[in-house]
């Protein structure tokens, strides 16, 4: 591990630091975030010691599958430049538990599976379903499903009686990914003792996305329409809870971190947005908004240089992006700095590019390098070309953090990942090339919001 001499910056952190502030580096940054089979696949092929069994990593809070922190010997071995700390899960790691179908304390609505199911901190019920090599927790049980559709007062009533999770639980930062330290041990070594810059994630994430855990993803949008009332105390109650998970781990650590990942999302498909602009303005922006500025407020007490990370996948469009980047704390600072993970896949109306050239004076992104079939299925040669096209169109003038546009899964070749970082380190190196290359998205006959194109 790079020593650190008293209160120099290491080269890794300053240029995480150089591409958080829209400044230009001295070459790309990068980093890594995978399932818990990707981590282990990819330690595999490595030559590097592993867990056979993936619940003895500790993981983050959960969502469809299980995160785990990338190890400091992984991240010194592949020359990354950050590495990413989870708060835990009330009750500790894993958040998924056993349980049985009879001991479910609401209706389903289907037989009982012949499969082992599990419920998480949220009381989600999941089962495990498996796939090559990997997985996935599938939803199969939504606990406020009924709720929306009962009389106000009632489904108001289970909200208010729901069994939350609580975010002060200290078995959240009780451990951390080195044995015998805990959360906050950890990031101070992290900060002190490696050369790594810092990216936190203190809750589940998610807002809109956890109330489509608790609903129902097929129910939410209806109830957005048939039960706007219920849906806007959910939410409600659903930001308490993010801003409170946030509190908690700044609480631990903050001073130690570099940026935050809050109230990670999904709030478009592929192709489009998952609601209209209408909707998203006046029924889930003010619970995005408080949630950021007080996070942000809140993080500044113990970090005053520290940003704000949101993730959406999918084609997020301009109406969206724009009303996220409007969101300012009471002294007038915009409180979104960065953007995660730039799917390329999706429409190009709101690709990498596209948000590069419409935000990139004001935003920071991470991401970028498809998870969906370039890194999984590509050549070598494929994904280089593909690192090659997302550095010149995010690169230029700063603002650039290289990682996979999503998770590693099980099924992404080693030598894949390691050329990804390897030509991010050759190609990244500023100043950048002038000319694009092959294949790169120079913003010619740009798609617009709503299919037209603009020559």
């Amino acid at each position: 591990m790079v020593a650190i001499t008293g209160k120099a910056v290491p080269a890794q952190r300053k240029r995480v630091l150089d591409a958080l502030n829209l400044r230009e580096p001295d070459r790309i940054p990068t980093g890594l975030w995978g399932t818990v089979q990707g981590y282990q696949n990819l330690r595999k092929g490595l030559g590097m010691d592993y867990h056979e069994d993936p619940f003895k990593y500790r993981t983050g809070s959960t969502t469809w599958t299980t995160d785990v922190v990338f190890e400091l010997d992984l991240a010194e071995k592949l020359d990354l430049d950050f590495v990413r700390l989870n708060h835990g899960p009330p009750g500790g790691s894993p958040g998924f538990r056993p349980i049985k179908f009879e001991d479910i304390n609401f209706d389903m609505g289907i037989e009982k599976p012949n499969v082992d199911i599990n419920i998480d901190e949220w009381g989600v019920i999941r089962k495990w379903t498996p796939h090559e090599e990997g997985g996935y927790y599938e939803m199969i049980g939504y606990p406020l499903f009924h709720a929306t559709s009962a009389p106000l007062e009632d489904g108001l009533n289970q909200l208010e009686a729901f069994p939350w999770p609580d975010p002060w639980d200290e078995s959240c930062w009780a451990d951390s990914p080195m044995p015998g330290m805990t959360l906050r041990e950890y990031a101070k070594f992290v900060k002190e003792e490696t050369p790594f810059a810092l990216l936190g994630q203190g809750g589940r994430g998610g807002i809109f996305e956890q109330a489509k855990y608790m609903v129902g993803y097929a129910k939410i949008f209806s109830d957005f329409i048939e039960s706007p009332e219920f849906l806007e105390a959910l939410m409600v109650k659903l930001t308490d809870i993010e801003i409170e998970f946030n509190k908690a781990m700044i609480d631990q650590c903050g001073e130690y971190l570099d940026w935050i990942r809050v109230s990670p999302e999904d709030i478009a498909s592929e192709k489009t947005s998952f609601m209209s602009v209408k909707m998203f303005n006046r029924q889930v922006m003010p619970h995005y908004r408080r949630c950021f500025k007080e996070v942000k407020e809140y993080f500044h007490k113990k970090n005053p240089e520290g940003k704000i990370q949101f993730h959406s996948c999918g084609a997020v469009a301009q109406p969206f992006m724009g009303a996220l980047t409007s969101f300012t704390t009471d002294d007038g600072e915009q409180v979104i700095d960065v953007y995660d993970s730039l799917p390329p896949k999706v429409a190009r109306h709101s690709n990498p590019a596209a948000q590069k050239r419409h935000f990139g004076d004001r935003l920071a992104f991470l991401g970028g390098i498809d998870v969906q079939e370039v890194l999984p299925w590509g050549t070598v040669e494929d994904v280089r070309k593909e690192v090659r096209q997302r550095i010149w169109e995010m690169g230029h003038g700063g603002g650039y953090l290289l990682s996979c546009s999503h998770r590693l899964e099980h099924d992404v070749p080693v030598e894949n990942t390691v050329a990804m970082l390897e030509e991010a380190r050759e190609y990244g190196v500023y100043p950048l090339p002038e000319q694009p290359p092959e294949g790169a998205d120079t913003g010619e006959a740009e798609e617009a919001w709503g299919g037209k194109t603009t020559e």
